[in-house]
């Protein structure tokens, strides 16, 4: 690891002003989970870290309205109240464990909570940030196919203000942003699912535990009746330079009442929507196929039918897939 200095600012107004006089010279610490890993292997070499753990406005998670106003800034059991014009908050600083523990997400957006909760180790969890996980921008981080499919912004400060990211355009790139040198994420909002929306969170890895993804899929839609869907939103996660919205599907999916055959035959679309490579970790070939059976199992429980085929896949896979999070 390479000498560098660390500042260790006390506001958010601080934080900016010295991103902005070290430019691409420095980097946001705050868990360190990805960032000094990649320090000791000399991945990156900053010459200045500025440590934002002390800035206790960016922790947390509040539900606002519409307008942006805090309807409430603490997170009690219960949580949050769907649908209705909710909003909810959370701050660049929240840990993966405090987000996978709270009442207010796990009400408002349980598949972010639950993807949450399986990232990396306890240890990890409990030191890695959101935010981190939005400006790492790797493809495979979990944490962002469930944003993608909550259709959730970024709110970021540097020199020349506030300013709101759609969470779509934040990615430029494999482990490319939109973040200008000295701009800071703050924090993320998302609107609480409402009365009626149905969610899950799948991933695929190498084996259970501390697996960086080989495909994620994040689904959101609002059910009409057992097995018709409003307002589909599906995101991959690995099969893309970034997180990508599966379009297709999701117009496959609209109104469409959903049997075991048609469940089948709009996840074999998803073949349209990704774009992965080959490393090491899983071929082109094995992760459109993956793709595909993920999302086809998250659906297949929607129809009430079992596969006649006894697997429940639309096609073979190998490795450990896991849904951790329905709702």
């Amino acid at each position: 690891m390479r000498p560098f200095s660390v500042v260790v600012p006390e506001s958010v107004d601080e934080a900016v002003e010295a991103l902005a006089r070290w430019g691409p010279e420095a980097r946001v610490i705050a868990g360190g989970t990805d960032l000094v890993v990649e320090m000791k292997e000399e991945k990156r070499a900053p010459a200045v870290l500025v440590d934002i753990s002390r800035l206790e406005e960016l922790r947390g998670v509040r539900v606002e309205d519409e307008g942006g106003r805090a309807a409430s800034r603490a997170d009690k059991p219960g949580g949050a109240a769907a649908g209705g014009g909710v909003v909810v908050w959370v701050g660049a600083l929240t840990t993966h464990a405090e987000v996978a523990s709270s009442p207010t997400v796990r009400a408002a957006a349980p598949l972010l909570a639950d993807a949450c909760a399986h990232v990396g180790s306890p240890q990890i969890r409990a030191r890695g940030t959101i935010g981190g996980n939005l400006c790492t921008a790797s493809p495979a981080g979990d944490v962002i196919p469930p944003l993608f499919a909550l259709e959730a912004s970024v709110d970021v400060k540097g020199s020349a203000g506030v300013r709101t990211i759609e969470i779509e355009s934040f990615f430029v790139g494999p482990k490319k942003s939109a973040l200008t040198p000295d701009e800071l994420v703050l924090g993320v909002r998302f609107r609480a699912l409402g009365q009626g929306y149905v969610s899950f969170f799948r991933k695929l890895g190498q084996r259970r535990a501390l697996a960086i993804s080989v495909v994620s899929v994040a689904f959101v839609a609002r059910l009409l009746s057992p097995a018709t869907f409003d307002d589909p939103r599906v995101a991959f996660g690995a099969v893309a330079p970034t997180v990508v919205r599966a379009r297709t599907v999701e117009r496959a999916l609209a109104g469409k009442k959903l049997d075991v055959a048609a469940a089948r035959h709009i996840s074999r679309l998803a073949f349209r929507d990704v774009m992965p490579i080959t490393d090491i970790r899983g071929s082109l070939a094995y992760r459109r196929e993956m793709a595909c059976n993920l999302l086809y199992e998250g659906l297949l429980r929607f129809t009430g039918e079992r596969d006649g085929e006894g697997e429940g896949r639309a096609g073979g896979r190998g490795g450990d897939a896991e849904e951790v999070g329905q709702a």
